[in-house]
């Protein structure tokens, strides 16, 4: 990574900025002010763009409702369509057209909202209106010229006899009153009440007393005349939602401008970002930043060519924050996204991946280790590489999960799982023949247990010597090559001397390698106790944090060691559930019934055994990287390179070549 500084006119300062930003390879970054220059405020463009994006974004789902974009699974891994730049720049002025197309497809799901709530709201009221159906006169009827008429509710089961009843003990005294129920059930009753105006107030509080209250829906129509009014203006509401949806429908060729317009104003806010960064005069722009180095010459060239800049490249200082941009080939950018996950390397790291990529797969591969599973995968990864040809990091975890997929297919055929125990399944049952050995190296389902799970703890031990080894690399590059041969060495000699030792216990181990174990576990433990406390003071101190060292290394590596025990028992899970579905599938004894039930149970079983294990391989690979390997040696805290570019999930301009 390089430093880069450049000076360019006022006048081209906004076509520079577009340059950098079509490449996608110079990383701005904030500096102190020149005397006589400021740092343009563009909060308020942000803020404008940033509530067009929401605009469109919204626009955007709406459409997608009513006329969804007909896209597989397969389209998702492919890449950006390409664009000219004359497109472009066409797309970009009729920006303002997309925009009230926004608006259009935004305002006709207003009007269908308004309308569900005003359907909402009519339906509501019917439902009210339905126990006054039989009711002849507006419920906003009060009186004649001589008679008060009450119209309203009771809380609980009334008649006429009973309504008439409770007013005469309350009441005795007024007998002219007449009752009519027009709806009653055990939570409700709807009744008119008829006295005299004389009357109507002590009437009104004895009904009141009793629980009537007055109707919901008051108006100077029936409730059969409002009942119809609301289901004309329902279904004309209907008429009007579908308008407006098909009003939606009828824009659905605007999917593409409004994906262009989402990510032209999303381009525009990350250029006004980064517009905070550079410094600006009456006459000139300054900017200064980060640059690959091997795309920096180019760079230059092209910027020089093309404007009147003055362009300065130089190293950075050693206490600057470089950021990091990760440069390895297929095989290992595959698990460049595994490695950001945990942490980019720091300053004083190495890129992990060309090294963790071998042990990633290997570990995958073994602990998924089915030939069936592992062939599905390849399949699945080398069509979508071929026919989608994705790019940047959907390329490299599709091709991460392709040498995933090779490892899976190998250690299957060494272990002998091919969706389980398939191929025997298929001999006995359908063939009529005998069961074959179907391992090419180890049967861990058999009398290989014990060998299996050795050989996982010697890679363990491989895989953790090699992190050792890094960190040794890395202390006699930083100049401490006492401390990397000591440090290294002695745990070499003593967890190396101790493997001989602690394998003879389960399986034959020829005397000389446990000799030999021996006295190299004995040279290592004595080089931990005299080095491991050489930075204490005095010799006390030096020797008691040596044997404080060693026992930190003895029970440290014991577990670490034993961790990679679950390469073996994922592995087992794979292959043990594989065949016990098979076995499902195989259980009746009608040829007929056993061949339907065995493709149901086969498909459906799988399926599942595939999932889950899959997961379980991916998250436990994951671990024995983070924890076991990387902690030996890795340090992290790197910060991603983070360049001006387009962040397009749409398109790509021809003209640009992006370092992803």
């Amino acid at each position: 990574m390089e430093k880069i500084e450049l000076v360019a006119t006022m006048r081209e300062s906004k076509k520079v900025i577009d340059f950098l930003q079509r490449k996608g390879m110079v990383e701005l970054t904030s500096h102190e002010l020149p005397d006589g220059m400021l740092n343009p405020d563009t909060d308020y463009n942000i803020s404008q763009l940033e509530k067009f994006i929401q605009t469109a974004k919204k626009a955007k789902e709406t459409l997608s409702k009513y006329a969804p974009e007909k896209k597989s699974l397969v389209d998702s891994f492919k890449p950006p369509r390409e664009m000219e730049m004359s497109k472009f720049l066409d797309m970009s002025e009729s920006a303002d057209k997309t925009m009230n197309i926004c608006y259009d497809i935004l305002g006709a799901q207003k009007s269908i909202d308004n309308a569900h709530a005003q359907q909402i709201r009519l339906k509501t009221s019917n439902e009210a209106l339905e126990v006054w159906k039989d009711l002849d006169i507006p419920t906003k009827f009060k009186s004649t010229r001589y008679v008060t008429v009450l119209i309203g509710t009771f809380p609980d089961s009334q008649t006429d006899a009973s309504i008439k009843e409770s007013l005469a003990e309350r009441i005795p005294e007024i007998e002219a009153i007449e009752t009519e129920v027009v709806y009653t059930s055990e939570m409700q009753s709807c009744a008119v009440v008829m006295c005299l105006k004389k009357d109507a107030n002590t009437v009104t509080e004895a009904l009141r007393s009793m629980g009537f209250v007055r109707p919901t829906e008051i108006s100077d129509k029936t409730p059969k005349e409002m009942l119809k009014e609301n289901r004309i203006t329902i279904n004309e509401l209907d008429k009007q939602i579908l308008e407006a949806q098909s009003k939606i429908v009828s824009m659905a060729s605007a999917h593409e401008d409004i994906d262009f317009l989402i990510d032209y104003f999303t381009m525009r806010v990350d250029k006004y970002e980064q517009f905070k960064k550079v410094s600006l005069s009456d006459n000139v722009l300054y900017l200064s930043g980060y640059i690959p180095v091997k795309y920096a010459e180019k760079t230059v060239e092209q910027l020089e060519n093309k404007f009147t800049v003055a362009i300065t490249l130089s190293e950075p200082e050693e206490d600057e924050e470089v950021p990091v941009l990760l440069e390895n080939n297929a095989f290992a950018a595959g698990v460049e996204g595994i490695t950001e996950m945990y942490s980019l390397p720091g300053k004083n790291d190495i890129d992990p991946n060309a090294i963790m990529s071998f042990f990633y797969y290997l570990f995958f591969g073994m602990m998924f280790s089915d030939a069936g599973y592992g062939l599905l995968m390849v399949i699945a990864t080398a069509f979508i590489l071929l026919k989608c040809k994705p790019e940047g990091n959907k390329k490299k975890t599709v091709m991460m999960y392709f040498f995933c997929g090779i490892s899976t297919m190998f250690w299957g055929i060494m272990f002998g799982s091919f969706f389980g125990d398939l191929i025997n399944v298929i001999r006995t049952n359908y063939l009529g023949l005998p069961e074959m050995r179907l391992y090419l190296w180890l049967n861990p389902q058999g009398d290989d247990l014990m060998t299996t799970m050795l050989w996982c703890f010697l890679f363990g031990i491989v895989h953790l010597f090699v992190g050792l080894a890094i960190k040794g690399y890395l202390e006699w590059k930083q100049g401490d090559r006492f401390g990397a041969i000591c440090d290294v060495l002695s745990v070499y000699l003593a967890v190396g001397g101790a493997a001989p030792i602690c394998a003879g216990m389960i399986i034959d181990v020829p005397d000389i390698y446990k000799t030999v174990g021996k006295y190299c576990a004995l040279v290592g433990v004595v080089l931990i106790i005299l080095t491991a406390g050489r930075s204490s003071k005095g010799i006390f101190g030096k020797l008691g944090s040596g044997l404080y060292a060693l026992y930190n290394t003895i029970s440290g590596y014991l577990s670490d060691v034993l961790s990679y025990s679950r390469l073996l028992a994922l592995g087992l899970v794979t292959g043990i559930i594989g065949s016990v579905v098979n076995l499902m599938g195989t259980l009746p004894e009608n040829m007929v019934v056993k061949t339907i039930l065995f493709i149901v149970v086969f498909v459906l079983g799988h399926t599942i055994n595939f999932g889950i294990n899959i997961i379980g391989a991916y998250v436990h690979t994951n671990r024995l990287q983070y924890v076991e390997f990387f902690s030996r040696f890795y340090e992290g805290g790197g910060r991603a390179f983070n360049p001006l570019k387009v962040n397009s999930s749409t398109f790509k301009l021809k003209e640009e070549n992006n370092n992803g």
